[in-house]
């Protein structure tokens, strides 16, 4: 049986001329379709009047747009709007926009569920299910647009590990920052990941002046091993010399993420430990408090706290910021907002 063509969205859209061609148009018609996709984030093909009737007509039979749909949104009073999507297969997956100083920041997620299981967060509760294609994550930015406004920064933070699903997401990106897509500047894009064995490497060779921002958790491997899971084959010392590896072949500084859990990973002691391993690297810390998800047995540190491990960590000559959550009225922790739409079954955390 031969294998299905790629969705128009699964396609960089400096390709879309010559797919344009192969339907019945012509190749400005697949530019003029792109800007209407990326730029004036029309909510449908039929919604392209400068297109054929025939042409939309074969677009929307072999190009469905958009593919999901909106199951659900949630929009906190800080301005942080998550929705919830519903893919053709039934499985569903949250993006969130977070307002800033810059404008918007959207965070778009690269799989259904997360195959790394951090013992703190609700994303891999459920293990993983699928990984997204390179479409599936493009279409996340265009629904947010929608829905909240113009985007200025993009995240790859949201369900799932980019690592795991790398090659969807440079896809992905090499989409939204191209001209030709929502011309959103390289620098202004921000990839997560735990740094499975040769993501590091791969995004080196790609090239983009994107921002790495490398899940740490921990000053040591038992305690990473023990929240991170899926990163127990690998040593913090591996993953650290490989994002400084990174930093060498792009110029760009990295970001630690650090999530703050109360009497497990927030003592002075550990930040001492932290600077320690972070003082002659070219990085930057981010300090994030906590968001509370149901049935996990963990604590958000007070305030107090918060800013000590930071003033602790700064003293070691590390940069520091400790982050303002948002959204925490509106399912603020990575896939809670999903959870909440599974149907009921055992409790992940007891089987």
């Amino acid at each position: 049986m031969a294998e299905a063509a790629p969705h128009l969205l699964d396609l960089h859209p400096r390709s879309w001329p010559e797919e344009f061609v192969r339907l019945g148009g012509k190749a400005f018609h697949g530019r003029s379709a792109a800007n209407w996709i990326f730029r004036r984030l029309a909510p449908s093909w039929e919604a392209m009047s400068d297109l054929p009737a025939a042409l939309r007509v074969r677009l929307s039979e072999e190009h469905p747009f958009p593919r999901s749909s909106l199951r659900a949104r949630s929009e906190a009073g800080d301005g942080a709007v998550k929705v919830l999507l519903s893919l053709p297969d039934g499985a569903t997956v949250e993006a969130v926009t977070m307002p800033g100083t810059s404008g918007l920041t959207a965070c778009l997620s690269t799989q259904v569920g997360c195959p790394v299981r951090c013992a703190f967060c609700a994303s891999g509760l459920e293990g993983l299910e699928r990984n997204l294609s390179s479409g599936e994550i493009v279409e996340q930015a265009l629904w947010l647009a929608r829905e909240a406004g113009a985007i200025g920064r993009i995240v790859i933070m949201g369900m799932g590990d980019a690592g795991h699903n790398l090659e969807a997401t440079l896809a992905a990106i090499d989409a939204l920052i191209d001209e030709e897509g929502m011309n959103i500047a390289a620098r202004r894009v921000t990839l997560s990941t735990v740094g499975p064995k040769g993501a590091l490497e791969r995004i080196a060779q790609w090239g983009r002046q994107v921002t790495l921002a490398l899940s740490v958790h921990a000053p040591d491997d038992a305690l990473r091993h023990e929240l991170v899971p899926g990163v127990r084959k690998r040593t913090l010392a591996e993953t650290l010399s490989e994002a400084d590896a990174l930093f060498s072949a792009t110029g760009r500084e990295y970001t630690v993420e650090y999530v703050l859990l109360e009497g497990v990973n927030d003592s002075p002691e550990q930040a001492r430990a932290l600077g320690g391993l972070l003082r002659r690297r070219r990085c930057h810390v981010n300090l994030i408090p906590w968001n509370p998800v149901d049935g996990m047995g963990f604590q958000r540190p007070p305030r107090e706290r918060q800013e000590a491990f930071a003033e602790t960590l700064r003293d070691t000559g590390v940069s520091v910021t400790l982050r303002r959550s948002l959204g925490r009225e509106t399912d603020a922790a990575c896939g809670q907002l999903r959870r909440r739409s599974l149907p009921a079954g055992p409790d992940p955390l007891t089987v």
